[in-house]
């Protein structure tokens, strides 16, 4: 089995498992008798491990060889995904959140460096745009397939799901996945603060990290409180709002799914910078537009056109993201998923904060005026910036 196929199936794995809880929401504050803020912070649960086990999980990458971390982290993202599906009290759910989320820190991240390593700069961005096939297939259906089966079955048969998404991964990494040479096979494997020196050493880097953590608080922060602005807007309510939200959050996919397939035609026709202006501004009025919109379904239009916008901007980044350090590039993407993922897990607090404070309205403006923004710092400040060779080399 090509390796490209074994990364997919635990990229696929991680981004099921990411957007799982989303529709889920409602359903468990009520089965556990806390608040819908509560039960939301599930997602912080397992993007602010995610996000923190980066700066760990890339470097052993680096060191002791991106396949076998991946086999040790798929295997130990489907056991947490059991955990969870028996969880008896809320407490242990939000432990098996935190866990899952520390071991699927070492896969999409992992996966993109080993991309890194096979294709050169000038394909690069194709090959990332075609793997997000796999990841945003993942999120997609988990938070699609999440919706029904509560309806169906249950919460936990949502997680069961996930579960056997996760064994099924783990089966194919551990069996499929090519042998590849340790890097202290060649050379002294370098500390954790030398692989980090080299990252850093790139002028790009520190605005680099610190946009994708804006971007992730801004377009994922409003996630969990789906449910909730959809009751609000379109004045629904009931057990078919799961579902309702499963496929609002769906679409978002959708349009990424759009992006990776039409990937090589937009770079041909746009350009690098003008689709990340493009990107910002688009997503930018679709979040506005949520504000206004009094039906689900058009909810999911925005959704779908937000998704296409978001996957412009953020692959632009992801792929600048492999070519900061090539001697170091686990260590540089790992660390650009922390960001995404600390702003992912900070965002719902922020977003649940101008919600209620604000309501949703003002609340989804300030969002979008501030994608604005963060589009044009990215293309000031990383994409208009040229790339020092001899910094990058490592």
């Amino acid at each position: 089995m090509p390796v490209f196929l074994v990364y997919a199936a635990c990229a696929f794995a991680s981004g099921y498992a990411a957007r799982l809880v989303d529709p889920l929401v409602l359903p468990l504050a009520g089965h556990f008798a806390v608040t819908a803020t509560a039960a939301a912070m599930l997602n912080t649960a397992y993007a602010l491990p995610y996000a923190l086990a980066q700066p760990f999980l890339g470097p052993l990458g680096d060191r002791f060889g991106k396949h076998r971390c991946i086999q040790v982290c798929v295997a130990g993202l489907a056991l947490m995904l059991a955990l969870g599906a028996f969880a008896d009290s809320f407490v242990l759910l939000f432990a098996s959140r935190v866990f899952a989320g520390i071991f699927a820190g070492g896969l999409i991240p992992l996966v993109l460096a080993g991309l890194g390593d096979s294709y050169a700069m000038s394909e690069r961005q194709v090959a990332l745009g075609r793997m997000l096939f796999a990841i945003i297939s993942g999120q997609m259906l988990g938070s699609v397939v999440s919706g029904f089966a509560n309806v169906a079955f249950g919460w936990r048969s949502a997680l069961f799901i996930a579960f056997g998404v996760g064994a099924l991964a783990a089966i194919v990494a551990w069996t499929r996945m090519p042998a590849a040479p340790r890097p202290g096979d060649a050379a002294p494997p370098a500390s954790f603060i030398a692989l980090y020196r080299r990252v850093f050493a790139n002028p790009k880097a520190v605005w680099l990290y610190a946009a994708v953590m804006l971007e992730g608080a801004l377009f994922y922060g409003l996630f969990p409180f789906m449910s909730e602005l959809l009751v609000a807007t379109t004045a629904r309510g009931g057990n078919a709002i799961s579902i309702e939200t499963g496929i609002v959050l769906g679409a978002f996919g959708i349009g990424g799914l759009l992006y990776a397939a039409s990937v090589r035609t937009l770079l041909r026709r746009l350009g690098v910078r003008r689709m990340c202006l493009l990107g910002s501004a688009g997503g930018a009025a679709c979040y506005a537009a949520l504000a206004l919109l009094p039906l689900w379904w058009l909810d999911a239009a925005a959704m779908f056109c937000a998704g296409l916008a978001f996957y412009m901007l953020h692959n632009s980044m992801q792929t600048e993201a492999t070519e900061l350090a090539p001697s170091a590039r686990g260590s540089a993407v790992a660390l650009f998923a922390c960001g995404f993922f600390v702003g992912q897990g900070l965002g719902p607090l922020v977003f649940g904060g101008l919600l209620h404070a604000l309501g949703p309205q003002i609340a989804l403006v300030i969002v979008a005026a501030s994608i604005v923004v963060l589009g044009r710092v990215v293309v000031w400040r990383i994409v208009d910036r040229p790339r020092a060779a001899a910094v990058v080399a490592g």
